[in-house]
C-alpha cells in the first residue's frame, strides 16, 4: 500500500541559499508533502545550484518539475521555464473521467502556476492569452528592485523576441536571473518525435547569458537525440542523469480492431468496467475524436470536444466546465495530472517516442495503470501514407534536404507497427527503442504478450488473414472524414493546430506544419484519383464478375499464375536457416551444451516458423523468425530440451517451398523413368498432327492468365503495355479452346 503524502506547509524559503540535503528535503516537506527525493532529482537539484549545466532524462511521472521547483525555493531569484505546453497538440485527446474529484491540467502553464501559487510559491506566466493588465503587472514585478515571482514560465517564441531577450539580460544583470529550464528539451532535435523549430532558436540563450546554468529536461530521447539537445543548447560540460524507462506499475496491451465486433462498444465496456478511474483516448483525426465523444455520451458517459476546431474561448470554457466537476470528458491536447489510471489510443502513434510518452501520461503517482491501443490495418495504411505525403512536401519545399529525415519518421513508425503486430513483451520492444538491455524477468506478465502468449499469436495469425484477404480484393478503406472541415469559415487542419496558428499567437507552439498539411493534400489528392478511377474500376469488376462465371458454367476451375511479392521464396528460406543456425550455436556455446545437433535444430525452428506463417507472407514469417532468434538469446538448457527434444540429425525438418513443374521437366521425368502417361502420349501426337510453327525441345509457352489477373498484373504499372500474342501464342490459345 502507498504512503500517502506527508502533510505540506507553506514556509518560504527564506533569502539565504540552501544547497545541504536536509535542507533541500524540508523544503520539498514543506511545500509539496514528499518525505524525501525520487531517483535523480536531488542530484539534478545539486548540479544547477552549484552553477553547472545538466542533462536529466526521466520518464513521465519521474518528477522533472521538482528538479526546477525546488531550486527556486532553494535560492533568491528567479528561475526561468521555458515549456512548449502552451496550446501544445501531439495529437486529439479524449479525456474521461467517471468520478471528478479536484483535477489539475498541470501542462497548462496557468494551471501549474496556479497549483504553485497554491501551495505558497511565487510563480507566473507571460503568453498571448494573458491580458494587458495581467502582463503589465507581471512585468512591473521584474523591474522592482526585489521581485516576488521565483518562477516564470514562458514559450521558446517569447524567447526568441528582442524584447524579452533585452529584458532577461536586465535581470540577469541585477543578479536575478539564477537557472534556465528548458522542459520538453527533446523538442530541440530535428531527429527527435516532437521537433518544433521554435526550440532552435533557444541556443540564443548561452550566447546572451553564458554564466546561466542550463537545465534540459526530457522523458523521451534516444541517444541520437540526447546528443543533438546537448549540442543545439552548447550545454558545457553537462552532468548526464538518466533513468530507466521503464514504467514497472503500467501493464502494456494491444487491441485489434479488425478482430472487434464494434470498436466504439469495445472501449466503452473498457471505460465502465475500469471502475471510478481516470482515462485519456487519444485521437488522430477532429472528426474522429467528436464521433467518439458523441457515442460516449450516448452511453451515459459526459464528453464535452475540446480540439483546434474550437475557439479559445469555447476551449476556456470547456476547461472550466471540467474543474468545476460539470461534465466528465473533455476532448484536449495537454499532458495531464497524477490521477489517470487509463490510457487508450484509438490510433497507431506515428512513433514509439511519442507512444511511450503518451501512454506515459498513466500512473504519474506509481499507482497501477493501464495502456490499451486500438490497432488497425487501414490505421496503419492510412499513417504511412501520411508520413510519406507530408515528409515529401516537406523535401520538395528545402530541395530534398529532409530525406534522410522522412527516412527516420517511416523507420520510426516501423518500430510503431512491430510493436503491434509482433509477438513477445511489449514492455520489451518499448526499452531497447531507448537503448536499454532488458532482462527476461523484468516484464513479470505485465503485458498481454507475456500474460496470454498462445492467445496473442492466434490474434496474430487471424489478422495476417485478413490482411492477405484485403490485399488480394484491393484497395482499403483509409480516409474516413472529409477535408473540407471549417470552423467560423476558416480551413482547419485534421491534426494539431490551426493553419493560420502563426498569424493568432507567434507564442503558441504548433508541431509539425507540413506533417498537417501532409493528411490534407493525401486526402485531396486520393479524392481525384478516386474519381477517376471509378468508372474504370466498376467496368473491371463487372467483366471479372463474367469471367467468374463462365468458369462456374464451365464447371472448372480458374486458372491460376499470380506471383505474389510477398511470397517466401526457397532463398528467404535459405537466410532464415542461416540466421538460426548462427543463433543456436551461440545458444550452445553459452550453455556449454555441446550435444545440440546445430544445423538439424535451426532447420527444425525455420521449419515451425514456416509451418506457422508460411501462407501469411514475409512479414510475419520473418517477425516469427526474430522471435525465435530473441528466445534463443535467452531460452535455458530445459528450453532447448523441451522444444528441440525430439529432433534428431535424421528428423526430416524442411518444408521445401512447392513450385510448379515446367512441361520439359515433365517430359523429362517421363523419359527418365521409362514411363509416358496417357494423356502426356496424346497430347504430343495431337500437337504433332496440328500444323504449325517447329518447336525445339527447349522451348515453353508462357501460361495464359485470366482476364482478373492480366487486369490485377497491369494495376502495379500503369505505364507497361500488354505485348500482343505471337502467332504461336494465338494459335495454342485457339487449341485451348477447342
Amino acid at each position: 500500500m502507498k504512503k500517502p503524502l506527508l502533510p505540506a506547509k507553506k514556509v518560504c524559503g527564506g533569502n539565504k541559499q540552501i544547497t545541504d540535503r536536509e535542507g533541500l528535503v524540508k523544503l520539498l516537506r514543506w511545500h509539496f508533502g514528499h518525505s524525501d527525493f525520487r531517483g535523480k532529482q536531488f542530484e539534478a537539484i545539486q548540479a544547477v545550484l552549484s552553477g553547472r549545466d545538466c542533462f536529466c532524462l526521466m520518464p513521465t511521472g519521474g518528477g522533472k518539475s521538482m528538479c526546477y521547483q525546488i531550486p527556486a525555493l532553494a535560492k533568491p531569484g528567479i528561475v526561468l521555464v521555458v515549456s512548449p505546453l502552451i496550446g501544445a497538440m501531439p495529437l486529439f485527446l479524449l479525456f474521461v473521467s467517471l468520478v471528478i474529484g479536484c483535477f489539475l491540467f498541470p501542462a497548462l502553464m496557468e494551471n501549474q502556476v496556479t497549483a504553485l501559487k497554491e501551495k505558497g510559491i511565487t510563480a507566473e506566466f507571460l503568453s498571448s492569452t494573458q491580458t494587458t493588465h495581467a502582463k503589465t503587472k507581471i512585468h512591473e514585478d521584474l523591474d522592482s528592485g526585489k521581485p516576488s515571482t521565483r518562477l516564470l514560465y514562458v514559450t521558446p517564441e517569447l524567447i526568441a523576441t528582442p524584447g524579452f531577450m533585452s529584458k532577461l539580460n536586465k535581470i540577469h544583470a541585477r543578479g536575478l536571473l539564477n537557472i534556465i529550464a528548458i522542459d520538453e528539451a527533446h523538442c530541440i532535435s530535428s531527429w527527435g518525435h516532437d521537433f518544433r523549430p521554435s526550440y532552435r532558436k533557444l541556443s540564443s540563450l548561452r550566447n546572451h547569458l553564458p554564466d546561466v546554468p542550463i537545465l534540459a529536461l526530457t522523458a523521451t530521447a534516444v541517444p541520437k537525440v540526447q546528443k543533438d539537445v546537448i549540442e543545439s543548447l552548447c550545454l558545457e560540460s553537462p552532468l548526464l542523469l538518466k533513468s530507466s524507462f521503464n514504467r514497472s506499475n503500467i501493464y502494456y496491451e494491444v487491441r485489434y480492431k479488425d478482430l472487434l465486433d464494434n470498436v466504439f462498444n469495445d472501449l466503452s465496456a473498457l471505460l465502465k468496467s475500469s471502475g471510478d478511474v481516470c482515462a485519456i483516448v487519444y485521437c488522430l483525426e477532429r472528426a474522429t475524436c467528436d464521433e467518439l465523444a458523441a457515442h460516449l455520451s450516448k452511453h451515459g458517459i459526459s464528453c464535452a470536444a475540446y480540439h483546434a476546431g474550437i475557439n479559445n474561448n469555447l476551449r476556456s470554457s470547456v476547461l472550466d466546465d471540467w474543474m468545476s466537476s460539470k461534465i466528465q470528458v473533455v476532448v484536449a491536447t495537454v499532458a495531464f495530472g497524477k490521477d489517470v489510471r487509463l490510457v487508450c489510443h484509438f490510433n497507431i502513434p506515428k512513433s514509439m517516442e511519442g507512444f511511450y510518452q503518451e501512454s506515459g501520461r498513466a500512473g504519474r503517482d506509481q499507482l497501477p495503470s493501464k495502456s490499451i491501443l486500438y490497432y488497425g490495418i487501414d490505421d496503419r495504411k492510412r499513417m504511412e501514407f501520411i508520413i510519406s505525403n507530408a515528409e515529401n512536401k516537406k523535401g520538395q519545399s528545402s530541395g530534398g534536404s529532409r530525406e534522410g529525415s522522412s527516412k527516420k519518421s517511416l523507420s520510426d513508425f516501423k518500430l510503431m507497427v512491430e510493436y503491434c503486430e509482433g509477438s513477445g513483451c511489449r514492455r520489451k520492444k518499448i526499452l531497447e527503442n531507448f537503448g536499454e538491455e532488458v532482462p527476461p524477468s523484468l516484464c513479470k506478465k505485465s503485458c498481454d504478450g507475456c500474460k496470454h502468449p498462445n492467445q496473442l499469436v492466434q490474434y496474430l495469425e487471424e489478422l495476417a488473414t485478413i490482411a492477405a484477404g484485403r490485399q488480394r480484393s484491393g484497395l482499403s478503406r483509409i480516409f474516413l472524414s472529409s477535408s473540407n472541415d471549417k470552423v467560423g469559415g476558416e480551413q482547419m487542419s485534421e491534426f494539431w493546430n490551426r493553419d493560420d496558428e502563426v498569424s493568432c499567437s507567434d507564442e503558441d507552439i504548433s508541431d509539425s506544419d507540413a506533417f498537417a498539411d501532409g493528411i490534407e493534400n493525401a486526402k485531396r489528392e486520393a479524392g481525384c484519383k478516386a474519381s477517376r478511377r471509378a468508372g474504370v474500376n466498376a467496368k473491371i469488376e463487372l467483366l471479372e464478375r463474367a469471367e467468374e462465371r463462365y468458369y462456374r458454367n464451365q464447371n472448372c476451375d480458374k486458372p491460376s499464375h499470380k506471383s505474389d511479392k510477398n511470397a517466401i521464396t526457397e532463398a528467404h528460406r535459405e537466410a532464415s536457416r542461416k540466421r538460426l543456425t548462427d543463433s543456436v550455436k551461440q545458444a550452445s556455446q553459452r550453455l556449454g551444451n555441446p550435444s545440440i545437433e546445430i544445423e538439424t535444430s535451426a532447420n527444425f525452428l525455420e521449419n515451425e516458423c514456416f509451418n506457422k506463417y508460411g501462407k501469411s507472407g514475409k512479414t510475419f514469417y520473418y517477425s516469427q523468425v526474430a522471435s525465435t532468434v530473441r528466445w534463443l538469446a535467452t531460452a535455458t538448457s530445459s528450453d532447448l530440451t523441451n522444444r528441440l527434444g525430439n529432433v534428431t540429425p535424421t528428423s526430416p525438418c524442411r518444408s521445401k517451398v512447392p513450385t510448379e513443374a515446367s512441361p520439359k521437366e515433365t517430359v523429362d521425368e517421363g523419359n527418365r523413368t521409362g514411363t509416358t502417361s496417357p494423356e502426356l502420349h496424346d497430347n504430343t501426337a495431337a500437337a504433332a498432327s496440328t500444323p504449325g510453327p517447329p518447336a525445339s525441345a527447349s522451348t515453353k509457352l508462357p501460361p495464359i492468365p485470366s482476364f482478373s489477373e492480366f487486369v490485377n498484373r497491369n494495376k502495379p504499372n500503369h505505364n507497361s503495355r500488354t505485348r500482343p500474342l505471337d502467332d504461336s501464342q494465338s494459335q495454342n490459345k485457339r487449341q485451348k479452346k477447342t
